[in-house]
């Protein structure tokens, strides 16, 4: 009977111990980075035009497999037109199902505005612009990847700087037109802080250059992880906001500016670091 009772006790602690480690996976909301490509498209004469098919394409797809395969994260994407309708309303909403959100390539209205039907009335509905900062400030994650939708963006198409997702990034958005740096010869990154988590053990210096990236300013009391080697600019950036963190990555993960490092050894694993560094701060 004693030897039973330490074998339950045994199995009741190890139960215990697996439940514990299935509430500490890290939720992600993966938001942006798709598109529908059409074509090809003939224009015979003025009074013909045809367009042949069209292609749903997941340029974060090499990002998301690599989030899926660790055991102790799950991912839901988030294509910005299903973003437009599905992205949680509240705060409260977002923190019941996720613990890091990623915006990348994705402009604010997007999640400012609401589908078709919504936005004829008035009000719409809660400002989750405001529903990401107060996740964040309440112990929640956010990042932002670079892109010609991100920060400023391309001819200002982003538009997130003087939003309350602003207020919660690491970083502020140029007030210019365009804040992209392109740069077809290519930059490398050069990182400042070892040993933080989020780059640690990774050799940033083996990987290939990047094609561009959004220029953007370290907030006061901000951290800049990795800067642009040739220009100085910031790159990776992360702070502590209210209860919660932040992180701005001034580049994209995926083509054109991201091809590159998409063929990097590391780039999987350094995405799935920062992800943890995030979700954990570990």
């Amino acid at each position: 009977m004693i030897l039973f009772a330490a074998i339950a006790g045994i199995g009741i602690n190890a139960l215990t111990s697996n439940d514990c480690l299935a509430q500490k996976k890290i939720r992600v909301l993966y938001v942006g980075d798709a598109g529908v490509v059409l074509g090809p498209n003939i224009v015979a004469s003025p009074f013909y035009y045809e367009q042949k098919g069209y292609e749903v394409h997941i340029w974060c797809q090499p990002v998301l497999d690599a989030l899926k395969a660790e055991k102790d994260i799950t991912v839901d994407h988030m294509p910005t037109w299903i973003a437009l309708k599905d992205f949680p309303e509240t705060a409260q909403d977002i923190a019941a199902k996720y613990d890091v959100v990623v915006l990348s390539d994705v402009e604010q209205e997007s999640l400012v505005l609401y589908p078709w039907e919504r936005m004829m009335q008035s009000p719409m509905g809660p400002n989750r612009l405001v529903s990401i900062r107060e996740f964040v400030k309440n112990g929640g994650a956010l990042i932002m990847v670079g892109g010609w939708q991100s920060f400023t963006g391309r001819r200002g198409i982003g538009d997130w700087g003087n939003t309350p997702v602003e207020e919660a990034l690491p970083v502020t958005c140029l007030q210019v037109n365009d804040d992209r740096h392109e740069t077809p010869e290519g930059v490398h990154i050069e990182v400042l802080d070892q040993n933080h988590p989020a780059v640690k053990g990774l050799k940033w210096e083996s990987c290939p250059v990047f094609s561009g990236y959004n220029r953007i300013v370290a907030k006061p009391g901000a951290k800049v992880l990795a800067k642009v080697k040739e220009f100085g600019d910031p790159f990776i950036v992360v702070q502590d906001y209210g209860k919660g963190r932040s992180m701005a990555f001034a580049s994209d993960i995926s083509p054109h500016w991201g091809a590159g490092y998409q063929k990097w050894e590391n780039y999987g694993k350094s995405f799935v670091q920062m992800i943890r560094w995030l979700g954990t701060g570990k």
